[in-house]
């Protein structure tokens, strides 16, 4: 969102009076909650160095009141217009049942059913997924569309083996690659990591103004898919 922000100003000829910031509770830039992606710090922290936009890592929000920001170390920001996301914690459906972990989370084994109650599937953003590593301030794994849409094939397998008979697919959440199409302003960049947790079998990182154009073709035809309910295509 920041980059997007970054060029609009710079279309509008405003860049120059509007300093941008972006707190984030990672440790570096380019971590995305994947222990890094390939040459991923390096492409995010020189992209913030090309742009001149300020990052703060490894920060925890204390207080947020109009106009200014308190972090956990002290520093305030100033702002005329700010975005922030709140720690992710599961719904209270999941937490107030005790099937989920005290976040809220699932916590599946490879056929996305939980131990306990192998009837009961979990998919997308409700599955707790273990940190890769240990993070000054805890940082989770991200679970992208192309992740869900992934978990949730294996799951529809498994519940009609469940019902038709047949054997079921075994395939860790740990082992599922990610694809992802991030708009970066005027280009974008492609990410690939297979599987998504490391030690990784493909990792591919590029930015190129391609990937806009793709991002842009893709989402057309996803949401054509959607209202056609051609669930079957790929993607």
């Amino acid at each position: 969102m920041i980059f997007e922000i970054d060029h609009l100003l710079r279309k509008m000829g405003r860049r120059s009076k509007t300093p941008l910031c972006f707190v984030t509770a990672e440790p570096y830039l380019g971590h995305f909650g994947l222990g890094g992606v390939g040459k991923s710090r390096r492409l995010m922290e020189d992209e913030f160095a090309e742009k001149d936009i300020k990052a703060l890592c490894s920060a925890t929000v204390d207080e947020i009141i109009p106009g200014r920001v308190k972090l956990n170390d002290g520093t305030e920001l100033p702002f005329n217009y700010s975005m922030f996301a709140p720690p992710f914690r599961g719904v209270d459906a999941i937490i107030n049942s005790g099937l989920g972990n005290p976040k809220g989370w699932l916590m599946v084994d490879e056929y996305y059913r939980l131990p306990k109650h192998q009837n009961i599937y979990g998919v997308g953003v409700s599955v707790g997924i273990m940190p890769v590593e240990p993070t000054p301030v805890p940082t989770g794994v991200p679970k992208t569309g192309n992740m869900t849409t992934n978990m949730a094939k294996l799951a529809a397998h498994n519940i009609a083996a469940d019902i038709q008979g047949g054997s079921k697919i075994a395939y860790p959440v740990t082992e599922i690659g990610v694809v992802c199409l991030a708009d970066m302003g005027d280009s974008a960049s492609l990410m690939v990591a297979k599987p998504a947790l490391p030690p990784r079998q493909q990792t591919i990182l590029k930015k190129k103004r391609w990937v806009r154009w793709a991002k842009l073709g893709f989402e057309r035809y996803f949401m054509t898919k959607m209202k056609l309910g051609a669930t079957y295509l790929p993607g």
